[in-house]
């Protein structure tokens, strides 16, 4: 190998690492934070030295909290996992064992990022005024649809609504082995539907509302999901919209960038009040 094209090699080894790191993002990295009891806005954990580390990352940052209705509470610091970068990501997860008959809620928000400098975005500040602009829907409006996913031993592939329109990957339907129907809804600039009776060995019964809140354009994403037994074409549209409608979680953007701007102001104070204390003393 000549010593030009050497040189070549080693400058675009040199370029593309030096682009992976224009690229690569400053994250906390911690473990699974469990409690047992309902975190407020005003208990959200901070990251830890002795816990947790930083690390960098190409797909950017997230941190979580998560509430199940028992009174468990889980926290999570760590890389994104897919979602799109500065977005508020909701979900609302009601379910019922089949075999048990018992209904439990699972809510979730979590905040992805990639930061603007060396410093992790993913903070509990972040994640505080992420919950401070978000406003769910209340758990009586959330149980008004336990009839649509309750259990049921009069179970046909026959009363499943069946329609699609999806680019990706939709289940096939088998009706021989199908236990309940399945609709998932993605609602972007077009609205998407994959409408099934799919092989699936699920223990529960349940509804899944998600939605993306872009920070930076100020629009949504929604994706709700059914599994159901109950009743003929639990899986219909019109179920989908439904939920939709009477679920919808409220997001205010402008109380999540006046909080980021208060956070600012008030850090901004604080140093000037440190100064002039600075300069006061040294006179």
């Amino acid at each position: 190998m000549s010593f030009f094209v050497y040189s070549q090699y080693c400058f675009n080894i040199l370029l593309i690492f030096n682009v992976q790191s224009l690229f690569a993002y400053s994250c906390y990295d911690c473990p699974m934070m469990e409690f047992n009891y309902s975190l407020t806005v005003d208990t959200f954990p901070s990251p830890t030295k002795n816990a947790c580390r930083i690390i960098t990352a190409q797909t950017g940052c997230f941190v979580r909290v998560n509430w199940y209705n028992h009174g468990i509470s889980t926290v999570f610091y760590g890389t994104n996992r897919g979602s799109l970068l500065d977005s508020v990501n909701i979900e609302i997860d009601r379910r019922v064992s089949i075999s048990t008959g018992v209904y439990s809620t699972i809510k979730y928000i979590d905040y992805t990022c990639g930061s603007s400098n060396s410093s992790p975005c993913n903070t509990v500040e972040n994640l505080q005024r992420s919950f401070r602009a978000v406003k769910f829907p209340s758990d009586e409006q959330i149980n008004t649809y336990d009839t649509l996913i309750a259990p049921s031993k009069e179970f046909t592939p026959d009363s499943c609504f069946y329609d699609e329109n999806m680019t990706d990957v939709c289940p096939k339907s088998n009706k021989s082995l199908c236990q309940r129907c399945m609709i998932v809804a993605e609602f972007a600039q077009t609205s998407t539907i994959c409408a099934v009776c799919p092989d699936d060995q699920t223990v529960y019964n349940f509804f899944l509302y998600g939605t993306h809140f872009l920070v930076t354009n100020q629009t949504q994403l929604d994706s709700i999901l059914i599994r159901c037994q109950h009743g003929k074409q639990c899986n219909s549209v019109a179920n989908v919209e439904n939920i939709r409608r009477d679920l919808v979680t409220q997001f205010d953007y402008d109380q999540f960038f006046y909080s980021k701007a208060s956070t600012t102001r008030l850090c901004s104070m604080i140093l000037l009040m440190l100064v002039s204390l600075a300069s006061r003393q040294s006179l």
